[in-house]
């Protein structure tokens, strides 16, 4: 059996290894569409690429407000939920606008630099992620204390 210092520094290293696991994957899914669009080379591969990076941001977070929309029906203080409802909707419309005249942007005038795009913009992105964390800190704080695995053989 192995002892502690070996079986907690293996735990780590996965631990390190599932979280940098995220970005490499983004990061390769980005540059095999980007690979692909130099291979093919052809303005529809183009087109398919910029819309997947436009479209990338605004279908992530409302996503992520729709699956939180559903799971804070069941946090127990009621408060809570009304303004977890009222910030998780308002993401949602925030990021359907965003998508909206990101398209609008992407049709209208193809520009082949993201800062071109609302979806890319710090303002937004900061929001979206401040938002989220804010909210899991006030749910997080307004739960009641789960009960240790100790406690619960007692």
């Amino acid at each position: 059996m192995d002892d502690q210092f070996t079986k907690y520094s293996k735990l780590y290293v996965l631990i390190f290894l599932l979280f940098l696991s995220v970005p490499v994957t983004l990061g390769l899914i980005v540059a095999a569409f980007y690979g692909i669009s130099k291979l093919v080379s052809s303005s529809v591969a183009d087109i398919i690429f910029g819309l997947g990076v436009v479209t990338l941001a605004p279908a992530l977070f409302s996503a992520v407000y729709v699956i939180f929309l559903k799971e804070q029906k069941s946090h127990p203080v009621a408060w809570v939920r009304i303004l977890s409802k009222i910030f998780f909707v308002a993401g949602i419309g925030v990021s359907l606008f965003v998508l909206v005249t990101d398209m609008i942007k992407f049709f209208t005038r193809f520009n082949t630099d993201i800062a071109g795009y609302n979806c890319f913009t710090l303002s937004y992105l900061a929001a979206n992620v401040g938002g989220l964390f804010l909210i899991a800190i006030i749910q997080a704080f307004s739960t009641n204390k789960e009960v240790d695995w100790m406690d619960r053989k007692r």
